[in-house]
């Protein structure tokens, strides 16, 4: 990778001094091209012109077409990073292609219910809600969800950090008791789905059947009606699909009583709330804390070629249950020594260092030291020219 002074970067989104740096010393001014998964293009566009700075490289312009487009685009040699919130398992994907999974965000549950006060859903009840079973805002399960007491995670502060343990997952000093009450109205929910390939839905499915076999009873899938539990069709006015990220968001916005499941960054900016996950542990982890995410990422497998398998069950007292990650595909060798560098520039600066700038993004901010950041690193390691 190219070699790089420390750059000082003023970084105006997350008003801190931010240091970028790397090791070995290439020719700076390249192009890397990157296109795929909708789950990163705010955070991209946040961190464009800061990773601009720190590394002497541009990134083309960036297209959000989803991550079957990354995937077939890594395929087809169009770019040098294709971006996929799901396994390639394409039979045409680049033989040695390397997974790493440098995103660390959660699935988020949001809703249009003339609030942006955050409800309780359990695991449970929401996959009642996105398997059809339970059709009404006022069901009783849902009610039950959110007329309780729930304890939440106080964690561990040091210098105005979340201090992590040795595997990354966030110290908790103690739980509070929070006691909620809401009130819901007697209204048909609407479901928002993503239609198309979308590692969003993989991730969202994948948990629902892993967390809730006999609820959802389909295997996770990159296309969400697949993987539903029975005839989607049945319901067109109950079931409604958006093409991307965004489109969600946007029916979702006009859709009132509707449910979507989406990148956490969408709901302020249309004006959703979103659910606090009651986790397997009982407690109320809110997807605004990325510290719930880092405690999915703690008990995770990794693979040696860097794919993730959540524990979804697992009783850490801080996970957050729909945690998923973007994975970069690359190539194992590229055409040359300074487009390795570059592409593996790009991987560490929107590891390490993006999430710094693009605060409330909902991305986690890996250290180097956690298990996920070994891995990433251990996967960088292997791309040359």
């Amino acid at each position: 990778m190219k070699k790089i002074n420390k750059t000082s970067i003023v970084a105006a989104s997350a008003a801190a001094l931010l240091v970028f740096s790397t090791a070995t010393s290439f020719a700076t001014g390249q192009t890397v091209r990157v296109n795929g998964a909708s789950s990163v293009a705010l955070l991209l566009d946040k961190c464009k012109a800061d990773y601009a700075t720190a590394t002497g490289d541009t990134m083309s312009g960036y297209t959000a077409a989803g991550s079957g487009t990354g995937k077939n685009n890594i395929a087809q040699g169009v770019v040098d990073i294709g971006l996929s919130d799901s396994e390639n398992k394409n039979d045409n994907k680049p033989a040695g292609m390397l997974h790493i999974p440098f995103g660390a965000w959660p699935v988020t549950v949001m809703y249009n219910l003339n609030t942006t006060k955050s409800v309780n859903l359990s695991t449970e009840t929401i996959a009642k809600i996105f398997s059809g079973q339970i059709t009404k805002w006022n069901d009783p399960a849902i009610v039950a969800d959110n007329n309780k007491s729930y304890q939440v995670p106080v964690y561990k502060v040091k210098d105005g950090k979340t201090v992590l343990d040795k595997n990354g997952a966030p110290v908790v000093l103690r739980t509070k008791t929070v006691r909620t009450y809401f009130t819901f109205p007697d209204k048909k929910i609407i479901v928002i789905y993503r239609i198309g390939g979308s590692g969003t839905s993989n991730n969202f499915t994948t948990a629902l059947n892993k967390l809730h076999p006999t609820i959802w009873t389909k295997p996770g899938n990159d296309a969400f009606a697949t993987a539903f539990p029975g005839d989607i069709t049945k319901d067109p006015i109950g079931f409604q699909g958006g093409a991307n990220a965004a489109a969600l968001a946007q029916i979702a916005q006009k859709t009132k009583y509707s449910i979507t499941y989406n990148e956490y960054s969408f709901a302020k900016d249309y004006g959703l709330g979103t659910a606090n996950i009651i986790n397997p542990a009982g407690n109320s982890i809110s997807p605004a804390s990325t510290e719930g995410i880092l405690g999915a990422f703690s008990v995770a497998k990794y693979t040696a070629d860097g794919l993730v398998t959540f524990d979804y069950a697992n009783k850490l007292a801080s996970q957050y249950p729909f945690a998923a990650t973007t994975y970069a595909m690359v190539l194992p060798k590229y055409s040359s020594a300074a487009l390795a560098g570059s592409v593996k520039d790009w991987i560490s600066f929107h590891s390490f260092d993006c999430p710094k700038v693009a605060v409330n993004s909902g991305f986690a901010q890996i250290t180097k030291t956690s298990e996920l950041g070994k891995q990433i690193l251990a996967q960088l390691a292997k791309v040359g020219s």
